[in-house]
Order: structure tokens, then C-alpha cells, then sequence
């Protein structure tokens, strides 16, 4: 069918946010629409189902989507400033952002590495029992 040539998806897996349906350029044939059905599922930030939605998305299937739920988004917050007594003195606004090297590493699994080296230091009966199939 010729597939291959018009989906092309992400081809560097480095955590930033990918849309095929933004990335076609000038051609007749758009990608499949996937809509993302999670269920019963928490959508909390950083869950696993948007990691499947991260692979899908970067295989080259249009879902509509954000990086808000993404590991490594920081949304945006008002500091405020106050003198010595306690009084407002002013109000500071932090832009929202995200950080494509947290969501990386999340998807490499280098959080599970961190945690499997800890284990081994602190107790290496449990990392044994723990980790034995890994």
C-alpha cells in the first residue's frame, strides 16, 4: 500500500514532543487518527499509558495530544513575595515548561537503573530476591 514511504514517524528517540499529523509537510495522505481511550486508568503525570502514547505517537499514528502529562512538565506557578512582617509585596509568575531529557530518561528506564543500584548497596539480599528474574 505504500505505508512505509508517507508515515515515517520519529526516527531519534529523544523525549520531545512529536505529532505526525504536524510533521507531514505537503502530501495527500494524512496519518491514521488514533483516539487515546484510557479507561479506567488514573491520568496522573507520568503514568505508563502515556508512554504508549508517546511510542504510538512516535510511530507515526496521529493522536491528539499534549506534553502536559508528560514526566518532566512543570506547569506554571505564582510565588509570592511578602517583606519581613509577612505583608504581599509583590506576585512572581514561573512559565510553565517541559523538560525533554526527564521524559528521556523515563523512557530508557533510568529511573528503574537508579533504584535497582540503590537496592544493591542498601541491601543486597533484598536486590537478589527483588531483581532475581531481571
Amino acid at each position: 500500500m505504500g505505508l512505509d514511504a508517507v508515515y515515517k514517524g520519529e526516527e531519534a528517540v529523544n523525549g520531545e514532543y512529536y505529532n505526525s499529523a504536524e510533521n507531514m509537510g505537503n502530501t495527500e495522505r494524512r496519518p491514521f487518527k488514533a483516539l487515546l481511550d484510557v479507561g479506567l486508568a488514573r491520568t496522573t503525570t507520568g503514568a505508563r499509558l502515556f508512554g504508549a502514547l508517546k511510542g504510538a505517537c512516535d510511530g507515526g499514528l496521529n493522536v491528539p495530544h499534549s506534553e502536559k502529562r508528560f514526566p518532566g512538565f512543570t506547569r506554571a506557578r505564582v510565588e509570592i513575595i511578602t517583606n519581613k512582617r509577612g505583608k504581599t509585596t509583590d506576585a512572581e509568575k514561573t512559565a510553565s515548561k517541559f523538560d525533554a531529557k526527564v521524559h528521556r530518561n523515563r523512557i530508557m528506564g533510568n529511573h528503574v537503573t537508579t533504584y535497582m543500584n540503590s537496592m544493591k548497596k542498601e541491601d543486597p539480599d533484598k536486590f537478589k530476591r527483588h531483581f532475581s528474574n531481571w
